[in-house]
């Protein structure tokens, strides 16, 4: 509903009678609508909180390690991203909590450089956030809303909005612009 309506126009009553529930019955799961942006976005966060700790952790992985899982969750996650992180009625809600997130994985890409590594760390976090989204918005299938059992599939992480081999040439990309 969030991907037809946007986050502004999409309403408890439509979500509980699109669920085939009364609205008391929703409001018993969740008192509010983000609450409900909370659960369907929490999938992601923790992904993302996981990547995190791996990176910062006392073994982290490789950069190509690194771009690679980043490249491969937003391919499994870009309709939610383009649904609801990137719409602005629902808040920016999604949008700071990524910039926050996204910081020490510029930290680990840049390793002990200087500030020219800095910014090459950033350009490679951007190829992969731009190569993916990016491709996600090009794509006319993405443009209206998705068939429902593929939605539910990338909704859910169980499919990827680009094939393997994209994703290994996004990785490609943030790896040259890394060096």
């Amino acid at each position: 509903m969030f991907s037809t309506h946007g986050y502004a126009g999409t309403s408890m009553r439509d979500i509980s009678e699109s669920m085939g529930m009364t609205k008391a019955a929703l409001y018993y799961h969740f008192e509010s609508k983000e609450q409900i942006l909370d659960a369907v976005t929490e999938p992601i966060r923790a992904e993302m909180d996981r990547m995190l700790d791996e990176a910062t952790g006392p073994a982290p992985p490789t950069p190509e390690q690194l771009l690679t899982r980043l490249a491969d969750m937003l391919s499994r996650h870009a309709l939610l991203i383009e649904t609801v992180f990137n719409d602005p009625s629902s808040g920016g809600r999604g949008h700071l909590r990524a910039r926050e997130k996204f910081r020490p994985i510029v930290d680990v890409l840049a390793g002990d450089g200087g500030p020219d590594r800095v910014v090459r760390a950033r350009c490679a976090l951007g190829a992969v956030l731009f190569a993916v989204l990016g491709t996600v918005r090009a794509n006319p299938s993405f443009r209206e809303p998705v068939q429902a059992d593929r939605a539910l599939r990338l909704l859910s992480g169980e499919d990827h909005a680009l094939d393997a081999d994209l994703r290994r040439e996004v990785v490609a990309a943030a790896l040259r612009a890394l060096s």
